[in-house]
């Protein structure tokens, strides 16, 4: 076995929470895109037991590599279904997206080690997006090749996406710390089976779930709310973002954050935006920040 691939992260490119569902996790609906960036994932015969070993980004700590690693357990879910790996795996990862960024790389680590296993055709299409249900809301959409997604249920529905977006250069500005999605969810403050009155347009948009649904607001995202209810400091960074020449297209928080996303129409305004942005950001309070800057583009 000697078995590589990226791990490619995604934006959320509009969120809307529907409500929360008896069995606690939330309805969904919102825009998925993948983007050019991404974890590197290796596979390979382990000699004795079953291993993680991380390269890559230095905030990494014990509990991340334990067995509640989304990689670690996607392995160890597909070998209880299939009976293979019948040998130990060593899975080498080398982080390039920040932890808890609002980016999916968990999830994405979690379909590539899905993918890479599933080379041998153990298990259907069918059975290998079950599976990748069970790791989370997210990790499907990492099981698809397509860029853009329309996602609904909680996360595990997915339509194409019928519109041309007006750009797909991308700033990315994560602000060097964690925001941990349980948190930012609870803060939303749904209890089970309540709606969220922001998302009661949304819901009424949706005809049995698979019917027609509007074009979503670039940027609407119901989670930026409760984020900035546990980092303030969130709204400054939104606010230089939305200042930066050229203008984006649109901007919202990916996910539960903290990372941000610009849109643009052209690479080259997308790399001038990172360099005022990076001129702004003087302007915030002196906070003890470890910014993350990226330009990259929809994959």
């Amino acid at each position: 076995m000697g078995l590589q691939d990226q791990a490619k992260a995604k934006v959320n490119l509009s969120l809307k929470v529907l409500g929360r569902r008896q069995d606690g996790y939330h309805d969904l609906l919102g825009l998925m895109a993948r983007i050019d960036l991404g974890d590197q994932i290796e596979l390979k015969v382990a000699p004795d037991s079953d291993i993680l070993v991380h390269q890559g980004l230095s905030e990494i700590d014990d509990g991340y590599m334990g067995s509640s690693n989304l990689a670690i357990r996607a392995l160890n879910l597909y070998r209880e279904l299939t009976g293979w790996p019948d040998f130990p795996v060593k899975i080498n990862l080398t982080k390039n997206i920040p932890l808890g960024s609002g980016m999916g790389g968990g999830s994405s680590d979690a379909a590539t080690v899905l993918r890479l296993l599933n080379r041998s055709a153990k298990l259907s299409p069918a059975d290998l997006w079950a599976l990748s249900v069970r790791l989370g809301g997210d990790v499907p959409f990492f099981l698809q090749e397509a860029s853009l997604r329309l996602a609904s249920g909680i996360g595990e529905i997915l339509r194409p996406w019928p519109y041309e977006l007006p750009g797909r250069y991308l700033l990315l500005v994560n602000p060097g710390f964690k925001l941990s999605t349980g948190q930012v969810f609870e803060k939303l403050g749904l209890t089970t089976g309540e709606s969220s009155s922001k998302s009661l347009n949304a819901i009424a948009r949706i005809e049995a779930r698979l019917g027609d649904i509007q074009k979503p607001e670039l940027g609407d995202n119901d989670l930026y709310w409760p984020a900035l209810a546990i980092k303030p400091e969130l709204k400054d960074i939104f606010r230089l973002i939305k200042e930066v020449t050229p203008s984006p297209l649109a901007a919202g928080l990916s996910g539960s954050g903290p990372t941000f996303w610009a849109l643009f129409s052209h690479l080259s305004q997308a790399q001038m935006a990172k360099v005022c942005f990076e001129s702004l950001v003087s302007k915030l309070p002196k906070r003890d920040l470890k910014w993350w800057l990226r330009v990259t583009t929809i994959a």
